[in-house]
């Protein structure tokens, strides 16, 4: 695919002699706000224009693309991970609404960036690295955990005992979908969010709670009726926001 040249009147002037460090962070910095703009598709010469620098300094601290799109990846997502999301999902002492609502108004602001959202939906578009690892960490940390708690919370057996079915993990997605798309519509069609996202998320974890046994029941009942077994592959998660 031809690279995307850089607009007119993007170049910027020649940078000043930066420290190695300094100078790696500028180019990050200014690799994670073009692809936020731009998206994947541009080669390593439309980026190199859009910094203001020559593809040879560029390499010189990134070899090559997919090492600065990791770079991007540590920066962008792994970083606004907060390890003790998983830990509160899984905390028994406390009602399943108030867990599911403490997590998702945390996460919410944490994900409520510019980059993070565009970079989201451009690498899933595009298939990247990105995507596909953050997907993975998402269903592990997040999405299977929930829905083991909602199994527990209806009464429902442990996934030890019965593996998670990928219609469980639909009923949890929707959830996760139904949260970000304030900041979705935000970020991507430039409309006005909630203007109380908290509120908002109390309002959707207390429908998904209250709709859970019924709901859950109905996916068993389901499986066992159609002859299905559970622990089947996951469904394709086309965003990983």
């Amino acid at each position: 695919m031809p690279e995307i040249r850089a607009q007119e009147g993007s170049k910027k002037p020649p940078s000043r002699r930066l420290a190695p460090d300094a100078r790696a962070q500028q180019i990050l910095e200014g690799a994670i706000s073009h692809f936020a703009e731009y998206g994947f598709d541009g080669g390593t010469r439309a980026l190199a224009a859009h910094l203001g620098i020559s593809q040879a300094l560029l390499f010189r601290y990134f070899p090559n693309k997919a090492a600065l799109i990791d770079r991007v990846y540590e920066v962008v997502f792994l970083n606004r991970w907060n390890p003790e999301w998983k830990a509160l999902l899984m905390r028994r002492d406390l009602p399943l609404t108030t867990r599911l609502t403490s997590f998702y108004k945390d996460y919410n602001r944490s994900i409520d960036r510019y980059e993070v959202i565009r970079i989201s939906l451009f690498s899933a578009l595009r298939n990247e690295s990105i995507s596909q690892r953050y997907v993975a960490r998402l269903r592990e940390q997040l999405i299977a955990p929930i829905v083991a708690e909602c199994r527990a919370f209806v009464g429902l057996p442990a996934p030890v005992s019965l593996p998670l079915h990928p219609l469980e993990e639909e009923l949890v997605l929707g959830l996760h979908a139904t949260v970000i798309y304030g900041i979705m519509r935000k970020h991507v069609f430039h409309a006005a969010p909630p203007t109380d996202p908290d509120f908002m998320i109390e309002l959707q974890v207390e429908g998904f709670v209250r709709f859970a046994s019924e709901a859950f029941q109905r996916v068993h009942a389901h499986v066992l009726k159609s002859g299905e077994r559970a622990g089947q592959p996951p469904p394709h998660v086309a965003s990983i926001s």
